[in-house]
């Protein structure tokens, strides 16, 4: 039994580091490169979340319609464009709305899709 136990931590263990998203900037494929351009020269300095987030978000994207892959590609340049005090900033903002109940919530979705409208 104790041996069971002893291969399924290994085997647990060698999984989650094969499933670690590569820190290296080179290692991802070009159509994963060309998706997360504007952010290349942080990628380095992404957390493993962070960067699995950013990859599937790159998976995706072939999928998406026209609309959506140009609405992608405006918040990954503008996020790419922002301070690290904005970047906390707007971090801090996003769990503060995620907290809240949800009709609140939804009004001040809808407020902010407003604002991204008129600008």
């Amino acid at each position: 039994m104790r041996r069971l136990g002893l291969s399924l931590l290994l085997f647990c263990a060698a999984t989650a580091v094969a499933a670690a998203p590569p820190a290296d900037w080179a290692a991802l494929a070009p159509a994963q490169q060309a998706v997360l351009a504007p952010l290349a020269a942080e990628w380095g300095s992404y957390s493993a979340g962070q960067r699995q987030h950013l990859l599937a978000l790159a998976e995706q994207y072939p999928h998406h319609s026209a609309a959506e892959r140009s609405r992608i590609d405006a918040r990954i340049r503008h996020w790419a464009s922002l301070s690290p005090a904005e970047r906390n900033r707007a971090r801090d903002n996003y769990k503060k709305v995620q907290r809240l109940p949800s009709p609140q919530r939804e009004q001040v979705k809808e407020k902010l899709k407003q604002v991204q409208a008129a600008n």
